[in-house]
């Protein structure tokens, strides 16, 4: 290393090492490309990295986000130019706490003069920088910078990237399962997932690109410079192969997958605001693929969230419009053809769009949380309606499903109560369905709901039974009357023989634990002969009748009962 006093002389060498050694200010020289080859033991204080670990890296490593890339452009452009550069800057020491400091750099030329080294001292300008403004800045548990910084940060990329005729993009990602992972293993595991999730995205980009926590499980990455889209794409999967790998946290293995939406610019939005949209309008979409995913920004996901966000606002007033109605379709007495029960199904007329498709707004209604009200009114209008269409002839029994939200809520069996009470029906002509992996997620806590409601005396059914995961040890100890064989194996029986042995079996085995069978989606002759000759009681489908009005199925009952 030349030596920066570009003396020979021993007592200056000397006077320069114990001033090297002992300055309050933290020194560092670098060479001719900025690479650091020494630094004083106040450098190591302030910064908090180790010579060994800084040794033959730039001064970059202290960079804190809170310039842009720009910033440090301009200072390099003047220390070439002048000699020298002198200003306040933000710094990040090593343990990720932010610093306000006063830099000053020159350069060290040769007799022939060329640069061959670079000379800097800095100082804490105002000590460290004070709380509030990490805690503004920056995520205290990721060390990462937070959304505000984000967007200054997508700001000034976005206009470097204008300025250079370059692309950048924006990743935004949500951690897949998130709340079921905090509520399960605790709030230490969740918060353990986050810390590690940020060192993981780190490790899959690049030292100019910069992480964010944008929000309580989302993160952001701003992929700098990149020269075609695809490299974002590549980010992007390299994130997802990441997070294949299980973590190992508070002795059990989670895996933490994210969905990634990607936008980039120029071609996704000229501004901040547009970018960070479709970001997110990808990001939903990739939500809506499934776990583990990424997508790039497409025109169509703007229009479809607008579609999506104009239903979210309709529904909100369509119970207060009376917009929502009950539709029914019979269960039928396979034996006798006779209608013994009825599954209520919800159904909205919207005033613009028509009949509004439950496929279309369930999924909104359990997004919003509106599912807890609509499910609500469902359940009382079902037990009004019955009671009033039975009347005082041989009645048939009311089936209403319960929503996973609706099964979570601690005043459950108040609603239940209350809904049988104000209508006048008799419990035991009311039976709720709960879906076979709604009823796997907790069981013991599943167990617990189901003999509560079961001491109000009425029903309970398992739906769509053979698309989860069931225990039988469970199942057995479940108090639950029915099972309802899912459609999809009744659709190709009896010529699939695989879907009939699998009914057949479903039959036998709810027998043997006392249950009745219904099975639904049936739709031809065949099936129900198949159903019958292998001791199926009931049978729910088009083969009798659609869903129908409240009118409609009143008058199906008068013909039956």
């Amino acid at each position: 290393m030349n030596n920066p006093t570009n003396s020979n002389n021993g007592a200056e060498t000397a006077f320069f090492d114990v001033f090297f050694t002992n300055a309050t200010e933290a020194i560092f020289i670098t060479d001719s490309e900025g690479q650091l080859i020494t630094a004083n033991p106040s450098f190591i204080n302030l910064t908090g990295i180790e010579l060994s670990e800084a040794r033959g890296k730039a001064p970059l490593i202290l960079r804190s986000e809170f310039h842009d890339a720009d910033f440090y452009l301009a200072l390099w452009r003047t220390l070439k130019r002048r000699g020298s550069w002198k200003g306040e800057i933000i710094n990040k020491r090593g343990d990720g706490e932010i610093c306000r400091e006063w830099l000053s750099v020159s350069s060290h030329k040769n007799a022939a003069g060329e640069v061959t080294n670079y000379v800097g001292t800095f100082a804490d300008s105002a000590g460290r920088m004070s709380q509030s403004f990490s805690k503004h800045y920056y995520d205290s548990m990721t060390k990462l910078p937070n959304r505000l910084l984000l967007q200054d940060r997508l700001e000034f990329m976005i206009n470097h990237a204008r300025r250079n005729n370059q692309l950048m993009a924006l990743l935004l990602l949500d951690i897949d399962r998130f709340k079921m992972i905090n509520d399960t293993f605790g709030y230490e595991a969740g918060d353990a997932l986050l810390r590690i999730t940020a060192d993981r995205l780190v490790l899959c980009t690049r030292d100019v690109d910069v992480v964010f926590r944008s929000g309580d499980d989302e993160f952001a990455v701003i992929l700098e410079e990149i020269a075609r889209p695809e490299d974002a794409a590549k980010v992007a999967q390299r994130i997802l192969d990441a997070g294949s790998e299980p973590l190992r946290i508070g002795g059990h293995d989670i895996y933490a997958t994210t969905c990634i939406g990607i936008s980039i610019f120029p071609t996704d939005g000229d501004g901040k605001v547009q970018i960070l949209q479709n970001a997110e309008a990808a990001m939903r979409r990739a939500k809506e693929v499934g776990l583990n995913s990424f997508e790039h920004y497409k025109p169509t996901m703007n229009a479809r969230a607008m579609e999506r966000l104009s239903l979210e606002n309709d529904l909100r007033n369509a119970v207060a419009n009376s917009q929502l109605c009950a539709f029914y379709q019979p269960q039928i007495d396979i034996k006798s053809g006779r209608i013994t029960g009825a599954e209520a199904l919800l159904r909205w007329k919207h005033p613009n769009l028509g009949m509004v498709q439950p496929g279309q707004f369930i999924p909104i209604a359990e997004d919003t949380g509106l599912i807890l009200s609509i499910g609500e009114w469902v359940l009382r209008t079902a037990c009004v309606e019955a009671r009033k269409s039975y009347g005082n002839e041989k009645p048939f029994v009311i089936s209403v499903n319960l929503s996973a939200s609706q099964f979570r809520q601690q005043n459950l069996f108040s609603i239940v109560e209350s809904a049988l009470k104000d209508a006048d029906l008799p419990p035991d002509l009311l039976e709720l369905e709960i879906t076979e992996t709604m009823s796997m997620k907790n069981p013991e806590d599943t167990m617990a709901v189901l003999r509560k409601l079961k001491d109000l005396g009425i029903r309970i059914a398992i739906d769509d039974f053979g698309t989860g995961y069931s225990s039988l040890s469970y199942l057995k100890r479940f108090p639950i009357d029915t099972l309802k064989i899912d459609r999809s194996f009744i659709i190709d029986i009896p010529e699939n023989s695989r879907d009939a042995e699998i009914v057949k079996a479903i039959i036998t085995m709810a027998h043997s634990l006392d249950l009745s069978v219904i099975a639904e989606g049936v739709e031809m002759e065949p099936q129900a002969q198949y159903l019958l000759e292998n001791g199926c009681e009931k049978i729910q489908g088009y083969l009798f009748s659609p869903p129908v009005p409240l009118l409609e199925f009143e008058k199906l009952w008068a013909k039956h009962k």
